[in-house]
This record gives structure tokens, C-alpha cells and sequence, in this order.
């Protein structure tokens, strides 16, 4: 009962800053009180950005439900995934222009296609560059990678932020699961965005795997198949 509570206090919370956000900004547009055409543009990218943040928490939660009744399903298809990538980290970017992040993309070349469902995988990279966006410190260089091991096609999101104690680390894709309350960069969230990428990496036939301490950053990998048979799972 206690973490239904805290789960509904902290979607709660999820929803209600990038609201407020939305109707301030909105109110001042609409009262005539921008008039800078450059201020204007800023204004309606920060509702922009706001409304995708909404979108992508809206997603997280029906996504879960899903999961927890059994309902999930994932569509799969033959993808370039060097474009694929580099279009979802792009997007990424310009819903976070005005954080002030620097996201290096280091990728190989001659990456093989790659049979995945774009939209679920989109959401696991959102979330990995959200939490590594979240636990920055100074430093908001995050490094996405891609690779190939043997069989494999290894993505990479790497932060320089406060990293992961040895406690926390075996539960953070636990769903609900938020860290330790006394940690001293601790961020309150919903707990579900790691659990829903651990599903869909697992669900394409993949493994996610994390290395991390405290002050040192975090590097998440994924790992995906070249060669699988499944086309619905």
C-alpha cells in the first residue's frame, strides 16, 4: 500500500512540474506579453518540450499497465539501426536543447540491420538518456555508443554523473524501485522507467547489463541479436 502511495505521489509529481511549466508560459503568450519574436520561439520550444516529457511519462505508465496485464505486444522490423539511433538520440536532443546537454555519438561503421521493434527500443534510449540527464552533475556529457560484438549489436549510454551505490545497484530495474531516500543525489522519480527497458531488451531476445559507482558515472549496455526469427513477441 505504501508503494502504491509513493508510486501515485511520485507520477503525481512527474506531472504536475512540466504542467505548471506549460501554464505559465501559455498564459503569458496568451495575456500578450511576449512580443520578441526570438522570446516567442523560446517560449513554444519550452511547451514543446514540456508536452513531449508528458507524452514520454503518459507512454511509461500505459506501457507498464500493459506489461503487467500481459498485454504488451512488440511489432518487429528489419532496421538500419546507425539511422534508427542517431534519429532517436536527434530527437532527444531537440526536446533538451535548453538543458544545456552535450550527448557525444560514437558509432561504428558497417553496423548490420537489426530485426526491433523502433518505437519500444526509442522509449529504452529516452530513458537511459533521461535518467543520465537527471543524475548529472557539472559534467552533462553523455556518450551513446554503437557496436558490434560477434553476433551482437552492443548500444551504449554512458553519463559522468553521481553513479550507482553497491546497494542500489541489483535493484534498479525493480519496478517502483527509486534509489536510496538518504543518498545525497537522490531524485525522486516514478521507478518505472528502467523496469520497462529491462522488458522490451528481453522481450527482443537482448540483455541490458550496468557498471557503476558512486562518483564515477554509469554505463548501460544493450545488447541485441543480429540474427533472430521472431517477428512478433
Amino acid at each position: 500500500m505504501a508503494m502504491k502511495s509513493d508510486f501515485i505521489a511520485s507520477v503525481s509529481h512527474e506531472l504536475k512540474t512540466p504542467l505548471t511549466s506549460i501554464k505559465a508560459l501559455t498564459e503569458r503568450l496568451l495575456a500578450g506579453k511576449v512580443n520578441d519574436p526570438t522570446k516567442m520561439h523560446q517560449y513554444f520550444s519550452l511547451i514543446d518540450q514540456d508536452s513531449n516529457r508528458l507524452m514520454r511519462l503518459v507512454k511509461n505508465i500505459l506501457d507498464f499497465s500493459k506489461i503487467e496485464a500481459g498485454k504488451k505486444e512488440y511489432i518487429f522490423e528489419d532496421t538500419n539501426i546507425t539511422e534508427w539511433l542517431n534519429e532517436t538520440v536527434g530527437d532527444f536532443s531537440k526536446d533538451h536543447l535548453h538543458d544545456q546537454t552535450h550527448i557525444i555519438k560514437n558509432f561504428e561503421s558497417n553496423i548490420p540491420a537489426v530485426s526491433i521493434d523502433r518505437d519500444a527500443l526509442s522509449q529504452c534510449i529516452n530513458n537511459l538518456l533521461d535518467n543520465a540527464l537527471k543524475f548529472s552533475t557539472d559534467s552533462r556529457s553523455i556518450e551513446v555508443s554503437l557496436t558490434r560484438q560477434s553476433e551482437s549489436v552492443i548500444i551504449g549510454v554512458k553519463d559522468k554523473g553521481v553513479g550507482i551505490t553497491k546497494e542500489d545497484l541489483p535493484k534498479i530495474f525493480d519496478k517502483f524501485y527509486q534509489g536510496t531516500p538518504s543518498s545525497r543525489h537522490y531524485v525522486k522519480g516514478t521507478g518505472l522507467g528502467l523496469a520497462l527497458v529491462k522488458h522490451s531488451v528481453e522481450a527482443h531476445d537482448g540483455k541490458i547489463e550496468v557498471e557503476s559507482s558512486p562518483g564515477q558515472g554509469t554505463n548501460f549496455t544493450i545488447s541485441l541479436p543480429v540474427s533472430r526469427k521472431v517477428i512478433n513477441k
